[in-house]
């Protein structure tokens, strides 16, 4: 997605985009990668301590090995250098995208962790759910590279709705293996997702 951005870009771009050389747009959208990156290694962190996981990818979880005060501190500075990275991209719309992911990561725990037996079985809740806690970080770490590379509106939010299907599309596969998955394949007991 990222080499496809770096053709006919415009030369007046807006807010926080400059006139870049290839090499320069490659490591703003490097930048946005690492971001995206320490955003979900965060969320894992926090979303472990939240489900009191044992394992993560079949070895330990940081709070199982090291504690929950340790995980949860973890969890924050990776959010902390996130912020610190994307302040340096001097973009105020992507900061406000990834700050929407943050916010959408929190939205989806809350709403697992409140919501009825009865309403978890709803389709709309799902979808919504897994929007908030997965395809949130895809779609808009997708737009935030668009716009970085002054694309229109238009180019925008095709990337940022191919983001939200990849992102949709992953957590689908995931859910469906903890039914379908062996413990060894998925590095985790299998139906463990279901249980948090």
């Amino acid at each position: 997605m990222a080499s496809a951005f770096n053709i006919d870009l415009p030369k007046s771009v807006p807010d926080g985009v400059t006139d870049s050389s290839p090499s320069e747009l490659r490591t703003r959208q490097q930048c946005i990668a690492e971001i995206t990156e320490m955003i979900h290694v965060a969320s894992l962190l926090h979303d472990d301590v939240l489900d009191d996981a044992e394992t993560r990818r079949g070895i330990g979880s940081l709070n199982y090995i090291m504690g929950n005060k340790l995980a949860v501190l973890a969890g924050d500075f990776l959010l902390s250098r996130a912020c610190v990275a994307l302040a340096s991209l001097k973009n105020t719309e992507v900061v406000s995208l990834l700050a929407k992911v943050v916010e959408h990561l929190v939205t989806g725990e809350t709403m697992q962790m409140t919501t009825t037996s009865d309403e978890r079985c709803s389709m709309e809740y799902y979808m919504q759910k897994t929007f908030y806690k997965t395809a949130s970080l895809i779609s808009n770490s997708c737009k935030a590279i668009a716009i970085l590379t002054g694309q229109t509106a238009e180019v925008s939010m095709m990337a940022y709705e191919y983001g939200r299907n990849l992102g949709l599309a992953f957590q689908l596969i995931d859910d469906v293996l903890d039914f379908t998955g062996t413990s060894a394949s998925l590095g985790k007991g299998s139906l463990s997702d279901i249980r948090h």
